[in-house]
């Protein structure tokens, strides 16, 4: 096919130039606009310090060096040229490049290779009949002469072809003699295929951002909004690949006499002539590329000092034309959302789901069996060598019938194409490379724990290895769970997002060159109108996508998990909170807000009695709301107040009844010491709320004890004299310290103290049930139950300094302040608990 001579001679090519650099103009422009708002970006990260989330329980394995073999064997390569088959000796490596060499000797000699192939947007075939087709759909239509085009069968030195079908070039045909040498070669060949065309564009650098956005923008502008299965590879490949696609008429046009001849290689001369314009294309627009990437970079570093000056400004200015626009185009948007997408969204997530759940199952049941047929096969631990040997094959394991049944996504999603025109093909090979890398980690993290057991003797093979597979394959439900949300999210919205932009463009296009006059003049290098009206757009369909996705896990469908299920161990090589069970789930990777704290069970040495219950109030916003109904019921005659300092929930209460309570809980919010004080309400409260005819449940509130503990390790103030023996000197104690509720001391000292409490929730029972902040965190942490027997005989606190080195452990846990109530009873009047 590559024998022929093209037609491109050099007024063609210098025609195409010139084509190219036209169209080259305008997306230089837009890319240029794109550049600094990536860079923009880049640096409200930076200053955020924003970090990527991490959300898997399975460990991954560093990602290997570009240059390690992955594949290498001896293959029957057919000569194009000279319409013959060569041995050749194929290596593969883990930068997904196919290198042929002439023979073995010459790869282990360091000799260069023949060639080395990025088979991009490759299409892999075993039969000439699909092959044929599909090469008849790529060429004109010529006169019907008998060519001999593809290898004959016949002289085929084996039974079973490959056909490597590559856009806009010359195609690659490899011959083997057995099936399982054929299916080895098309699972690495595959591989290749995905990663060269999603590896450069899942990339987060600033020239990646920029040119995606402006890729989209660019053919936004020419009236396509759908997705497009060429945008693969590099930048350059696909500004390649959409040029191609208006030059394809040109050389039509051009070479039709040709091609109306007798010649008997019309189709190898079609062929040949495109794939020379690709290649001009491609040379000619990396250098275009490495031009405009350059002019970027040195604009962006003159304009970096001000980005990071005049940030807020920036955003400021951004939030105001946001403001703008959001009040123009949420109306419509939302009433088109609600009437012509969201009716599709549960039919699309039905059809997507299905073939990627159905993948991903396959793919937990082929690890559940290499599993298991490991800890059949390897019960002594003699056999350590053989067993790193099988473990080795299994990360080799063979995926494709995984990736078989995500393949019909094609056939599941055809139903849809008439109203969303989406390309499924990036979808596949987006989510195949996912799975592949889930079943990676798996394989990872069961060879971890099966090399820990291995270091203890007294530990035995075969239970190890059972407990170590249980384990990994519920990481793996897990992180399978997440990854597929994910999928699925960024599926609908791909799917249905330009539907809603065709759809709205006539009604803004013309008016969002309007918005300019909005954005400040020094920044307009840093805010674009066009994205800030599609991010609002975006977010609108986002909350409709987000309601189906969460509906979806609610109900259990293709067993995706909802946020709150953690009930299974992280891997015990993750990072376990001190204090907690062995079996208990280490933290995972979140912020130091988005943690519960855990404090070393205080809550149980406070002389509490069985008939006394810790009511435990989250850390969430949702305390707030739950406290602000029962503070409203308090009579007046309480005076009650509620306080919120900040994010965190920090809870004063003044009651007129009871000063001391509220003194002594508003100087442990601001006191630099950990102490734990339990204060009782005075006796005549209850008196006061049933004359009052307050309600009984919430004028008891005020009646409660208070338990509050400081974070600071130091001794508190109130006790340094000599330990009190008993409860009733607790109390003494109490009332002897200052009660003043003075607004101003207590401003100064709030202020004078950043370090607030957070109120939190459980109790006794939960306590002597060994597992006192499952309702609060879904997890179990500590068995406190003998702490709770000691509690009983032991009612004294005894302040005790901790040791220095916790000061920084503490202060990083958000403390808590809990509230310890009586034994609820029903109300004689009313029936409800008091």
């Amino acid at each position: 096919m590559g024998a022929s001579s093209s037609f491109l001679d050099e007024n063609k090519s210098n025609y195409i130039k010139e084509q190219v650099d036209e169209k080259f103009k305008e997306f230089s422009t837009i890319y240029r606009k794109q550049y600094s708002l990536a860079y923009l970006s880049q640096i409200r990260d930076e200053l955020e310090q924003r970090k990527e989330k991490h959300t898997q329980l399975l460990k991954q394995r560093n990602s290997p060096k570009p240059g390690k073999v992955l594949y290498e064997e001896n293959v029957k390569c057919f000569n194009v040229s000279r319409r013959k088959w060569k041995d050749r000796h194929i290596v593969i490596r883990a930068n997904f490049v196919l290198e042929c060499f002439e023979s073995y000797k010459r790869f282990l000699k360091g000799s260069p290779p023949l060639y080395r192939l990025m088979p991009t947007g490759g299409t892999i075939l075993t039969t000439e009949e699909t092959y044929m087709e599909m090469i008849n759909q790529c060429c004109p239509d010529i006169n019907n002469v008998q060519e001999e085009f593809v290898p004959s069968v016949a002289d085929m030195p084996g039974q079973f072809p490959v056909y490597l079908r590559l856009p806009y070039r010359q195609d690659f045909y490899f011959c083997f003699l057995n099936e399982n040498s054929q299916d080895d070669f098309i699972s690495i060949l595959s591989d290749c295929v995905r990663h060269q065309n999603k590896d450069f564009l899942k990339k987060t650098t600033c020239e990646v951002k920029a040119f995606l956005k402006a890729f989209q923008l660019y053919r936004q502008e020419k009236g396509q909004y759908e997705s497009w299965d060429m945008l693969i590879g590099s930048d350059v490949r696909g500004l390649a690949n959409l040029f191609m696609e208006d030059l394809m008429p040109f050389l039509e046009n051009e070479l039709e006499p040709c091609l109306k001849s007798k010649r008997a290689d019309n189709r190898r001369v079609w062929f040949a002539t495109v794939e020379a314009t690709y290649f001009l294309l491609q040379e000619h627009l990396f250098e275009r590329m490495k031009t405009l990437k350059q002019e970027c970079q040195e604009k962006v570093k003159q304009q970096d000092v001000l980005m990071r000056s005049d940030m807020d400004q920036i955003t400021s200015s951004r939030a105001f034309l946001e403001g703008k626009l959001r009040a123009m185009v949420t109306e419509p948007a939302t009433q088109y959302c609600t009437e012509q997408v969201q009716p599709y969204l549960p039919a699309i997530l039905e059809e997507v789901m299905g073939p990627i759940s159905l993948g991903f199952t396959e793919a937990r049941d082929l690890s559940e069996g290499m599993m298991e047929q490991l800890c059949q096969d390897f019960q002594d631990v003699d056999q350590r060598e053989e067993l790193r040997q099988a473990l080795f094959k299994m990360s080799r394991a063979n995926l494709q019938s995984c990736y078989d049944k995500v393949n019909g996504l094609a056939d599941h999603i055809q139903e849809l194409q008439q109203t969303f025109n989406y390309c499924i093909k990036g979808l596949a090979d987006s989510t195949q490379i996912d799975l592949k890398q889930l079943m990676e980690n798996t394989e990872y993290t069961f060879e971890l724990l099966v090399r820990k057991a291995l270091e203890d003797p007294s530990v035995s093979l075969s239970m190890a290895m059972e407990k170590a597979a249980n384990r990994v394959l519920k990481q793996f439900d897990y992180d399978s769970s997440t990854v597929r949300k994910r999928i699925l999210q960024e599926a609908l919205i791909n799917i249905t997002l330009p539907n809603i932009k065709k759809h709205l463009a006539p009604s803004f296009k013309e008016e969002l060159p309007k918005f300019e006059q909005y954005i400040f003049a020094d920044y307009t290098n840093f805010i674009n109108v066009e994205n800030v009206y599609e991010d609002i757009i975006q977010e609108i369909l986002e909350k409709d996508v987000s309601m189906v996705v969460k509906e979806a896990a609610s109900k259990k469908k293709f067993n995706l998990f909802t946020e709150s299920r953690y009930n299974f161990s992280v891997s015990s090589l993750s990072f376990t909170p001190p204090g907690s069970a062995p079996s208990s789930p280490g933290y995972l990777n979140t912020s130091p807000k988005q943690r519960t704290p855990m404090p070393p069970s205080p809550l149980l040495g406070n002389g509490l009695t069985t008939n006394q219950t810790v009511t435990v109030h989250s850390s969430e916003s949702r305390a707030l709301n739950q406290a602000l109904p029962i503070m409203g019921k308090i009579d007046e005659g309480e005076n009650t107040a509620l306080i919120e300092e900040n994010s965190n929930d920090v809870f004063v209460t003044e009651t007129k009844t009871n000063p001391e309570l509220a003194s002594k809980a508003m100087d442990a919010l601001v006191s630099s010491t950990p102490i734990i004080t339990v204060t009782e309400a005075v006796e005549n409260a209850g008196n006061n709320n049933s004359t009052t005819g307050g309600d009984a449940s919430s004028s008891d509130f005020g009646n409660k004890p208070i338990v509050v503990i400081n974070p600071i390790c130091m001794k508190t103030s109130g006790f340094d004299g000599e330990p009190t023996a008993t409860e009733k000197n607790s109390k003494e104690t109490l009332k002897t310290e200052d009660s003043s509720t003075d607004p101003a001391k207590i401003k100064a000292l709030i202020h004078e103290e950043s370090t607030y409490p957070i109120a939190v929730c459980l109790s006794i029972e939960d306590a002597e049930d060994g597992d006192i902040y499952k309702e609060f965190t879904g997890k179990e942490i500590m068995d406190l139950s003998e702490k709770a027997l000691e509690s009983q005989s032991s009612p004294v606190l005894v302040d005790e300094p901790r040791p220095l080195d916790c000061v920084k452990e503490i202060r990083d846990l958000v403390v808590e302040v809990i509230e310890i109530e009586h034994m609820v009873q029903p109300s004689k009047d009313n029936g409800e608990m008091v």
